[in-house]
């Protein structure tokens, strides 16, 4: 076993040759024993206390500093705590440090629940980034509080074989610790590691936790440690060097007796001849801190490879941003690793626990020539026999590699290659900047998915056109007036818009999805990515050879188009550019509508509030629930108008149904008074009592309703059918025809007949399963007496079961807009474009009583949301009018739209959650960038597993949350296979391939798995942590293109 960790020691020591800028630096050298309690204890022959009393038997003529790191179930036993509390009461060398690996007995304490696995050892049970941020803090505050109760202080050292930086900043700030000691980090040496990223080293004060990490290194024999001492004469290159020499109290003592005795007295004896410099590992964190005030120390080191053969030298240097591996062998020399530190990535468990077995931690790599031997870049440069010069001005540390003319120089910040040529490697990590002797190599940290919009000329261009006519209009009309009313409007949809905002940016737990955005949302952007690069091919991205068919797609092929010519990114068009636009267009023509129904300011400025933001009466079961007034949007079944910007054709078609009813509003009205530009008539409350004469519609202006309303066919069919209703029963006939005919013309392409008919005639089917739901109105009482009722045939009680179910759906989903319905019943249409209005709510309100969606049944209450929507307009009429009769009315009223408005707020808040529901890891956002980049492909993934994902918690990987598009949606590579809820919609015939895909992955006929690629032309083979392949990917002829333990990506050939 000694043998084996060599390699491992000689990381951790620097020496030179050559000619160098020498210093004196120390050796710093700590014995930090981890010490495991008789919890789960299995070494049957000797006793957790055995190896810790030899150790310090065997130290005490050396008077070496030990520091004994304790276990909570060390601790809290009584003969162990006792033992180490007398020890360190008599010898000063000795001190306490904790060893924070968690047991059952310590969640249990801590009130937290213990992962399930099978070995205590498993990394999601025993290391506590496996636990999530307010567990580690518990655990963590048990721990401490256990340890001052038995020994009077809070420990100032920590150790665990791994340790996150969230836990670490929690250690740091609420218990001053000095120094943790973790194993088998990538930066082999002491460091203060980043805030966002225990992996990597600090750069500054402000981005650093302030505590030294040193790396926990096994003990070696005596003739290994007496050989590296011995190259500690021929250091140079750093100001000191670190190692740990400590034991673990479960190894076998009669096995480490010799090594035990032999450590000791070697470095007794060469203490002066090395410059040793035994000290506490506390103490050591202390003398770091005060040492380095500000950033990370850089280190070079270089030995020769003593696995290889023939002689190959071997260089490293590190630094707070970037860490680079040479490798000399044969007069050649090569990069062999090389990674860019990148603090805006965060750690993979940083907010989220780790819940596999095995740790996954990884810094991203520009060069790594052991996953990828392919990547080793060649200098042109022989570093065997170069010379070596270190320097350094305050904390600025520059290692120089000169021969024969040609110098590689090492800074912090840059790599410099002089007077030879630089390699050539592709990477947004770094920059190339070339002169005429010399290339530097600039580090440019690139954080996948960020700022990715790049705006074209267009863009510019018609940003440019609308300054400059807002400029033109400003000149001509003075200073220009928006009437406060619209600028509040603006402000309500804006308020709506926070249920998109913040999705698919990036935060400490990755990209973010809130609610439905973590399918609805990919299912689209796969849409438009698709339509972004071949915006007149139809092909299917989420079903690799199929045609898009049965469902609207206008939204989607408009923004893909916008993408194109914008630079605007898919991400950015869909969640924060669209919701802006789509609400302040759908507040300007609603006010144009309603100035054409010459409704008063007041109104028009309720029916904008009520509009985005009225609700259900939701609130009513869930306050008998227990919870509290702000949720229960759905509980009815219909989500309300707060969610508009969820549902992004929707929104598009309330805008073309708007412009619609404006442009049939204003073509049809002709006032008393020709010559003026605005009307007339008197601004009352609600209408004036002027005459008004109406005129017939003209050819150009009937063909363009037509072309509007037909175009509501590959918007949201619902709105079109609920359109064409309303003209119907409006008697407007010729619009009718006109709209038909031309919805039928764009959808017919797109459109398939084979299977069942979209819609089902089921009478109440949303009232009665409102009580069977267990997130709606769940009733179960009232499902069986309706269930008796049916069986019995008591048809006068099932009439009134029927009607009772019927009121509680309609007035939960109206909310205080049954006062508009009721306001809308009492008054008649003053308008064409009013009574089409009407009639949409009518039918919207209908419809879902009687139909429901094939496949998805609960689809058709989506006709419903038109309803609630125009319903703000005349809810607003009914308040102000019962507001206006007496002050106490007023107050009523006020009263009303709070209540209206409190299950939207709740809503929203939903979306302010730190945590999404759903999001996609660094380490998965990097596959994914990478797989972007790549030629087009079909790309094959596994299947959702429902089972597997259970076992995940929120925020969810996307891959374990729901079937969906997020593949081809962030990288617009076509995928074979994926979100089967949608092609379930949309009637596609799929299960063949889904059983293909699950053979695949679990095959073990690598004739067939191979034929299966090829004959389906799949190029990319997608692997996450839920699903691996069976079979070794070579013998698929799959190439490794991407690998992070959690995702894999592979290249069929």
């Amino acid at each position: 076993m000694i043998r084996k960790i060599i390699p491992l020691i000689f990381l951790c020591f620097f020496f030179s040759t050559g000619k160098v800028w020498a210093f004196k630096a120390e050796t710093y050298v700590t014995f930090a024993n981890q010490v495991r309690g008789p919890e789960g204890w299995q070494v049957s022959k000797q006793t957790p206390l055995d190896l810790p009393l030899y150790q310090y038997q065997e130290s005490t003529s050396s008077a070496l500093p030990i520091t004994w790191l304790l276990r909570f179930d060390a601790v809290n036993d009584a003969t162990m705590s006792s033992f180490f509390n007398l020890l360190v009461g008599k010898d000063k060398n000795q001190s306490l440090g904790a060893l924070l690996e968690i047991t059952p007995s310590l969640t249990e304490a801590a009130s937290v629940s213990y992962p399930s696995g099978n070995s205590p050892y498993d990394a999601n049970r025993l290391l506590l980034s496996g636990y999530s941020m307010a567990d580690r803090q518990r655990l963590i505050d048990t721990y401490m509080d256990n340890f001052f109760v038995h020994f009077g202080y809070y420990p100032k050292s920590v150790s665990a074989s791994h340790l996150d930086s969230y836990s670490l900043q929690y250690l740091q700030s609420k218990y001053s610790v000095l120094t943790a000691m973790s194993g088998g980090e990538a930066y082999q040496s002491p460091y203060f590691p980043d805030k966002h990223n225990s992996l990597i080293p600090a750069s500054s004060f402000a981005n650093r936790v302030n505590l030294a990490l040193v790396p926990r290194n096994p003990g070696p024999g005596q003739e290994t440690l007496d050989s590296l001492l011995n190259f500690f004469s021929q250091r140079g290159f750093n100001e000191f060097s670190f190692v740990n020499l400590g034991l673990e109290n479960d190894l076998d003592l009669i096995q480490f007796k010799k090594d035990i005795k032999s450590i000791n007295r070697t470095v007794a004896e060469t203490r002066g001849k090395y410059n040793l410099h035994p000290i506490g590992l506390a103490e050591f964190g202390d003398w770091m801190k005060s040492r380095y005030p500000e950033s990370s120390p850089a280190y070079f080191y270089h030995s020769l490879d003593t696995i290889s053969q023939a002689p190959v030298k071997i260089y490293w240097y590190q630094s707070p941003f970037y860490r680079l591996g040479l490798k000399s062998i044969s007069g050649k020399t090569s990069i062999t690793d090389f990674r860019v530190y990148n603090r805006e990535i965060y750690e993979d468990y940083f907010a989220t626990p780790n819940q596999d077995p095995n740790l996954h931690r990884e810094i991203p790599a520009i060069i790594d020539s052991e996953k990828f031997p392919a990547t080793e870049v060649s200098l042109d440069i022989d570093l065997k026999n170069a010379d070596i010069v270190r320097s350094k001005q305050w904390d600025y540390w520059q290692t120089a590699l000169w021969v024969d003319g040609k110098m590689l120089t090492l800074q912090p910040d840059r790599i410099i290659f002089s007077n030879f040529q630089a390699p050539q490697v592709n990477s947004k990590d770094i920059k190339h900047v070339a002169t005429k002797n010399q290339t530097v190599w600039q580090l440019t940290p690139h954080t996948p998915f960020k700022n990715v919009s790049r705006p074209t000329w267009i863009l510019w261009l018609l940003t440019a056109v609308v300054v400059l006519k807002l400029i033109k209009r400003y000149k001509h009309s003075g200073k220009p007036r928006l009437p406060i009313y619209l600028i509040v409007g603006v402000l309500i949809s804006l308020v709506a818009g926070l249920t998109v905002f913040r999705s698919g940016l990036l935060y400490p737990f990755g990209m973010g999805f809130w609610g439905p955005n973590g399918h609805d949302a990919l299912f689209h952007l796969s849409l438009i990515e698709k339509f972004s690069a071949s915006p007149f091919s139809f092909s299917h991205p989420q079903i690799a050879g199929e045609k898009i068919a049965n469902y609207h797609f206008l939204f989607d092929f408009i923004s893909g188009l916008v993408v194109k010519l914008s630079g605007l990114s898919a991400l950015d068009l869909y969640f924060r550019v669209f919701p802006v636009l789509a609400g302040l267009t759908i507040v300007f023509l609603l006010d144009k509508l309603l100035q054409t129904w010459q409704c008063s300011r007041p109104t028009r400025l309720l029916a904008l509030l009520l509009v985005f933001l009225a609700g259900s009466f939701g609130f009513v079961p869930k306050l008998l629930m227990g919870q509290d007034i702000f949720t229960g949007e759905s509980a009815f079944w219909s989500n309300q108008s707060v969610s508009i910007f969820l549902n992004p054709p929707y929104a598009l078609s309330i805008i073309v149904l708007l412009w619609f009813l404006v442009i049939l509003a204003k073509a049809g009205i002709q006032v008393n008074n020709p010559t003026s530009s605005r009307p007339t008539c008197p601004q009352t409350l609600e209408r004036s009592s002027c005459r008004r004469e109406w005129r017939d519609l003209t050819l150009s202006t009937s063909l363009f309703l037509m072309f509007l309303g037909g175009l509501l066919a590959q918007t949201k069919v619902y709105a079109f059918i609920l359109l064409l209703g309303a003209l119907l029963f409006s008697k407007k006939y010729k619009l009718f025809i006109g709209v038909l005919l031309v919805g039928i013309l764009i959808s017919l392409p797109f459109t398939t007949f084979a299977g069942q008919s979209p819609f089902i005639f089921s009478p109440f089917w949303f009232p009665r399963s409102l009580f069977a739901s267990f997130d709606r109105v769940y009733w179960p009482r009232l499902v069986e007496a309706w269930q008796a009722y049916e069986a019995s045939g008591n048809f006068v009680k099932l009439g009134l079961i029927n009607f009772f179910a019927l009121v509680v759906f309609l007035l939960g989903n109206l909310g205080i807009r049954c006062l508009g319905l009721i306001h809308l019943s009492r008054t008649k249409s003053s308008s064409d474009s009013e009574n089409v209005v009407r009639w949409i709510i009518a039918f919207g309100l209908l419809l879902p009583l009687f139909f429901v969606q094939n496949i998805n049944p609960w689809n058709t209450i989506q006709f419903m949301y038109y309803a609630l929507f125009f319903l703000g307009i005349f809810t607003a009429q009914s308040l102000l009018a019962i507001a206006h009769r007496a002050k106490y009315l007023a107050l009523l009223s006020l009263i009303l739209i709070l209540l209206a408005i409190s299950t939207s707020f709740g809503t929203l808040k939903d979306y302010f959650g730190y945590y999404s529901s759903s999001r996609i890891s660094y380490t998965e956002l990097l596959a994914l960038e990478e797989l972007r980049n790549l030629p087009k492909g079909i790309v094959l993934s596994p299947l959702f597993s429902e089972v597997s994902g259970s076992r995940i918690s929120a925020p969810k990987p996307l891959y374990s949350y729901v079937s969906t598009a997020y593949i081809s949606g962030l990288t617009g590579q076509p995928e074979f296979l994926a979100d089967m809820i949608n092609l379930d919609i949309t009637g596609f015939a799929y299960s063949e391939r889904a059983r293909d895909i699950q053979r695949f992955y679990s095959t073990e006929d690598q004739e067939w798995g191979k034929a299966f690629l090829q004959n389906n032309h799949i190029k990319y083979v997608y692997e996450t942590r839920l699903q691996k392949l069976k079979l070794p990917p070579s013998a698929l002829h799959l190439e490794k293109i991407f690998d992070s333990g959690e995702i894999n990506i592979y290249k069929f050939n």
